[in-house]
């Protein structure tokens, strides 16, 4: 069963955290790296002296790869989800949206509309 964690840390280290995930993903790439090329040794029948293909082991091997990559692209996906929240979010504190903004700077900004408006003839 899969269990969802999550922790805080500081701002300034989400980047950081979010390569400590990816590097959590390290020895499932050493295991696909080894399996993608241990299968296809099996699959030429290099890895019996007669070139004999022992089929359910190689079976089993691209079993175990495909589990690593799927282990390896969920780690993935999740640090994307995590760069991609760091990113809106540092988007959203250098522009924030006028729903967002203190209610000073509203009040400043519609005061100024004002302004510009009073030397506005309607006719």
């Amino acid at each position: 069963m899969r269990v969802k964690l999550s922790y805080t840390v500081e701002e300034e280290d989400v980047l950081a955290e979010a390569a400590k995930i990816i590097n959590l993903a390290a020895d499932d790439m050493q295991q696909a790296i080894s399996l993608f090329n241990d299968v296809q040794e099996e699959l030429k029948g290099t890895n019996d002296d007669n070139g004999i293909v022992n089929v359910n082991r190689a079976f089993e091997m691209l079993d175990e790869y495909r589990k690593s990559l799927f282990r390896m692209d969920t780690r993935i996906g999740e640090v994307v989800e995590i760069v991609k929240g760091y990113d809106e979010y540092q988007r959203t504190a250098q522009f924030p949206s006028p729903a967002e903004a203190p209610l000073e700077d509203l009040l400043h900004t519609q005061g100024a509309l004002e302004e510009m408006l009073e030397g506005v003839n309607p006719e």
